[in-house]
């Protein structure tokens, strides 16, 4: 079933996208889709006896223990957000244990490279970055952006889960070859 495997993969993809938008821009992760996507692996598991990239029922549902116990600490100390945490579970729920690690460290990287651009950009070490932060604020559909943002702040982590999650499992699905 080559077809159903793909058909999987580009939901799967399709979902690391509206996660990736949706935290990046709102720095939110919507429970809804977080739901689709756990209904659609439940739904591939009672057709297909398998899940995205041929996870096991014992996989996922270890990944998803994995991924809350990792994070819920983080969450804890609020040194990551609820939206994060769910969003990490839900990976390891779709990709099994494996995965959670590459993950975690792949997003971490894009994560810290954020910080840096951000504190650069404050503290006028780059003066380019402070010129084109100012142009982008001054744009409407920026401030749409923070409007509906709220007072919601940081580093969207679940959108470069996503990133890193969309890469692993790609990789997974034997498309990208050479990945760990």
């Amino acid at each position: 079933m080559p077809h159903t495997s793909l058909f999987l993969l580009l939901l799967f993809l399709v979902f690391c996208t509206m996660i990736f938008l949706y935290d990046y821009l709102f720095r939110r992760v919507p429970n809804i889709f977080l739901l689709i996507a756990i209904a659609l692996q439940l739904g591939s598991f009672m057709l297909l006896s398998k899940g995205l990239n041929d996870v096991s029922w014992l996989s996922a549902l270890s990944g998803l223990t994995i991924g809350f116990v990792f994070f819920l600490p983080l969450y804890a100390l609020r040194a990551m957000a609820a939206g994060d945490v769910k969003f990490f579970a839900v990976l390891g729920f779709l990709l099994g244990p494996a995965a959670l690690l590459p993950v975690f460290i792949i997003a971490s990287l894009i994560a810290a490279v954020h910080a840096v651009v951000i504190y650069a950009s404050r503290l006028g070490i780059a003066p380019g970055l402070q010129l084109v932060a100012l142009r982008i604020a001054r744009r409407s559909w920026y401030q749409w952006m923070l409007e509906k943002r709220g007072n919601r702040v940081g580093i969207p982590y679940a959108a470069y889960m996503a990133v890193a999650g969309a890469w692993i499992g790609t990789h997974g699905a034997r498309i990208v070859p050479g990945f760990i």
